[in-house]
C-alpha cells in the first residue's frame, strides 16, 4: 500500500475519531452543566418538602396532645373512679355472657347516669366515642348508650374488650394509644386509653376514639400520607394508597387473626417506596450519591424526594413523596446541551451562536433559580402566617398558642410572677349554626374574638383551640384578678351584641380559668382549665368557674350535679 492510498484510508478514520472525541467531550460538559441544574432544583425542592413534612408532623403531634388530655383528665375525676369501683363485680364467666352483662348494666341505676355523662362529655370534647372499661375488661358505660332500644343494641356496654390491642397495656396500668377500626361502626380512628386509679389501685380504663375523618387536615398537601406503628397507611392525600403497607413493615409479620382484630381485614398490598433504580438507566449523568436520594413509586413514574418524620410522641409517622418537578426539563436540557456543545467543538463557525445560546440559557437558569427561591420564600411566609394566626378570627392558631403558653410558663417561673390560663367555649354554638347558618356562626366567632381584644390587655393573648373553643393567657395575673377579667369579658359579650348577627341570636360563653403552680407543665394547666370549663358547662353555662392550682379534680358541686 503506497502513501497516497494510506492517507486516503486514514483520512475518514481520523475524521471519525475527531467526531467521536468531540461527542465524548461534549457529553462530559453537558453532564456537568445539567448536574448543576439538578443540584439547584434538588436544594430548592428539598427545602420546600422539609418544611411541609415538618409542619405536618407538628400538627399531628399537637392534635394528639389535645386528644390525650381529655381521657387523662376524665380518669382523675371522682365520678369516673367511683363508677369503675362500683362496677368491679361485672365480669364474663361461665354463667354470665355478654348479652346478660349488657342487660344488667343497662338496668343498673348507678351506671345509666355515667353513660349520660360520657355522652355529654363526647359532645363538647370533639371525640367520636368515650367508654369506661373496668379492671375485668368489661365495658360498663359508653357515650353511645342512651335510653332507646336501637342504641342499646349497638352499645358497647357489657362487651368483653380484653382482646382489644389498645387495652392490653392500659389494663396493666400504662397509658396507651393505637390506630384501629371499630368493630361495631367499622370506622377507623385513633384509640386512646388512660388507666384510672382509686386509692392507689387500678380500677379500670377511660377509652376515647378520635375518628380519622376529623383528622383529614393532616394530609392536605399532595403526596402526604400517615402510617401507624405497624407500617399501614391509615390516611393519605391520595385515598387509593390507604390500607397499603410500607415495605418490610410490622403488619406483614402479624398473624391474620391479629390483622383482623386491629384493621378488620387481613390483606395489605405493598406500596413500593425505594431508591429509583431507573434513574441511572434513564440518566447515566446523575451521580450515584444523588441517585441514592431519589425514590420511585409505581404510582409516580417521576423520581421523587421522600421525607418521613417519626417520633411524634405516638406510633404515627408523617410521610411525603414529592415528585421532582424539574425532572422532564432536566432530561430535555441534557440532550440539548450535549448537541450544542458538540456543535461548538466540531466547528468554530458556530462558536458565536453557541456562546449566545449558552449565555441565554445561563440567564434562564439563574432566573429559574431566583424564581424558585422567591417561591420558596413566599411559601415559607404563607406557612408561617397560617401557623401563627387563625384565618377566620385572626386569633392565634392552636399550635402557636401552645408554643406561647410554654414560653409564658418558663418566663413566669423565672420571674416568679403569676400566670392565668382560661378556656372559653361559646354556648349552644351548634344551634346557632343550625338555625342561622354557618355564616352566622363565623360572625359569632369573630365577634367573640373582637370582644376579647377590646377587654383584654395588649400583653394578654387569645388563641383558637378548635371549633368554638378559645384559650386565653393572662400574664402577671393571679387567679382572683384573672377571674374578674374573664367575668367582665363574659358580661360584655352578653351586653354588647354584634350588629352583624340577627337580633334573636343571644351569645353567651362559659369560661374555665386556673392559675399556674410552681411545678406546672403546659398539659397540666390546660387540663385544669379544661376541667374548670367543664364545671362551668355542667353548672348551667354562661358562667365562669375557677380552679385553684392545687386542685386536680372538678369542683364537688359539678360532680354532684352529674350524679
Amino acid at each position: 500500500m503506497n502513501r497516497t492510498t494510506l492517507r486516503q484510508a486514514t483520512g475518514p478514520v481520523s475524521f471519525m475519531l475527531i467526531v467521536l472525541a468531540c461527542w465524548f467531550v461534549a457529553g462530559m460538559v453537558a453532564d456537568r452543566m445539567v448536574q448543576q441544574e439538578l443540584d439547584a432544583a434538588l436544594h430548592a425542592q428539598r427545602q420546600m418538602s422539609t418544611s411541609i413534612v415538618d409542619n405536618m408532623a407538628e400538627v399531628i403531634a399537637s392534635d394528639l396532645a389535645m386528644s390525650r388530655a381529655i381521657p387523662a383528665t376524665m380518669a382523675e375525676m371522682d365520678v369516673i373512679q367511683r363508677a369503675l369501683v362500683q362496677s368491679q363485680n361485672y365480669a364474663v364467666n361461665g354463667d354470665t355472657t355478654e348479652p346478660a352483662l349488657r342487660a344488667a348494666l343497662l338496668k343498673d341505676a348507678k351506671m345509666a347516669p355515667v353513660s349520660n355523662f360520657l355522652h355529654d362529655a363526647q359532645g363538647f370534647s370533639g371525640l367520636d366515642q368515650i367508654w369506661l372499661v373496668n379492671a375485668n375488661g368489661i365495658c360498663v358505660a359508653s357515650s353511645n348508650s342512651i335510653n332507646n332500644p336501637f342504641a342499646a343494641e349497638r352499645s358497647f356496654v357489657g362487651t368483653d374488650m380484653r382482646v382489644r390491642g389498645y387495652l392490653t397495656s392500659a389494663l396493666l396500668g400504662a397509658f396507651s394509644e393505637a390506630y384501629g377500626v371499630g368493630r361495631t361502626s367499622g370506622e377507623p380512628g385513633i384509640f386512646i386509653a388512660a388507666p384510672a386509679y382509686a386509692n392507689g389501685l387500678l380500677v379500670g380504663v377511660v377509652v376515647a376514639k378520635v375518628g380519622i375523618a376529623r383528622l383529614r387536615h393532616w394530609v392536605a398537601h399532595a403526596g402526604t400520607f400517615v402510617t401507624d406503628e405497624n407500617g399501614v397507611i391509615i390516611m393519605a392525600h391520595n385515598s387509593a394508597l390507604e390500607g397499603r403497607a410500607l415495605p418490610n413493615s410490622r403488619v406483614l409479620e402479624m398473624s391474620p387473626a391479629e390483622r383482623k382484630t386491629i384493621y378488620q381485614r387481613d390483606t395489605f398490598p405493598d406500596i413500593q417506596i425505594q431508591v429509583d433504580a431507573h434513574v441511572r438507566e434513564q440518566a447515566p449523568w446523575v451521580p450515584s450519591a444523588v441517585a441514592g436520594q431519589l425514590f420511585g413509586m409505581s404510582e409516580r413514574p417521576v423520581p421523587s424526594l421522600y421525607q418521613a418524620r417519626g417520633g411524634l410522641n405516638s406510633g404515627l409517622s408523617a410521610h411525603l413523596v414529592d415528585p421532582l418537578t424539574a425532572w422532564p426539563e432536566l432530561l430535555r436540557n441534557h440532550k440539548r446541551d450535549h448537541l450544542l456543545v458538540f456543535l461548538t467543538l466540531a466547528g468554530t463557525v458556530a462558536l458565536a451562536w453557541v456562546i449566545t445560546v449558552s449565555y441565554v440559557r445561563e440567564r434562564r437558569h439563574h432566573r429559574a433559580t431566583r424564581d424558585l427561591a422567591e417561591q420558596l420564600q413566599s411559601a415559607n411566609t404563607l406557612l408561617s402566617a397560617e401557623a401563627r394566626h387563625d384565618v377566620l378570627t385572626g386569633a392565634l392558631s392552636r399550635r402557636y398558642f401552645l408554643d406561647l403558653l410554654r414560653h409564658e410558663i418558663e418566663r413566669a417561673h423565672v420571674s416568679n410572677e403569676p400566670l392565668c390560663m382560661a378556656i372559653a367555649d361559646l354556648d349552644h354554638f351548634k344551634q346557632i349554626n343550625d338555625r342561622f347558618g354557618h355564616a352566622a356562626g363565623d360572625r359569632a366567632l369573630e365577634h367573640f374574638v373582637d370582644t376579647c381584644r377590646a377587654e383584654l390587655r395588649g400583653a394578654d393573648a387569645i388563641g383558637r383551640l378548635g371549633g368554638e373553643e378559645f384559650g386565653l393567657l393572662l400574664p402577671a395575673t393571679d387567679l382572683a384578678g384573672g377571674r374578674e377579667v374573664v367575668e367582665r369579658l363574659r358580661l360584655r359579650l352578653k351586653a354588647m351584641p354584634s350588629p352583624k348577627l340577627p337580633a334573636s341570636v343571644g351569645l353567651s360563653v362559659s369560661i374555665g380559668i386556673t392559675e399556674l403552680s410552681h411545678d406546672d407543665l403546659p398539659e397540666r394547666i390546660m387540663s385544669r382549665a379544661d376541667t374548670a370549663l367543664y364545671a362551668a358547662k355542667s353548672g348551667g353555662r354562661d358562667r365562669t368557674e375557677a380552679l385553684p392550682p392545687d386542685d386536680t379534680a372538678p369542683p364537688a358541686r359539678t360532680v354532684a350535679n352529674v350524679w
